[in-house]
């Protein structure tokens, strides 16, 4: 199962949570930056050649989804910024 549950805004930026069922049996939430999201669907437009549908965005999802369920990290790591504000990059 995989359900989109949720759309919420981080530091300006737009994240879908879903609701998935693991192989343990498990339900856990599953965030996706709609930033990454949007970067894969690109990357699929231009090897396919047209505009994509529902459909392809549903496949994206999913393959996201089970790099999650088997252990892959598929996104960067990302920063808590604001811990940094005043901090000399220098030193």
């Amino acid at each position: 199962m995989i359900k989109l549950k949720q759309i919420t805004t981080l530091l300006g930026k737009a994240i879908l949570v879903f609701s998935v069922d693991f192989p343990d049996g498990t339900v856990k939430d599953v965030q996706i930056s709609m930033e990454d999201l949007n970067e894969q669907l690109k990357q699929l437009r231009n090897i396919l050649g047209r505009d994509l549908t529902t459909s392809d965005l549903k496949d994206v999802i999913k393959n996201v989804v089970n790099k999650v369920r088997s252990g892959a990290t598929p996104f960067p790591q990302t920063f808590d910024y604001n811990s940094l504000i005043g901090s000399d990059f220098e030193q």
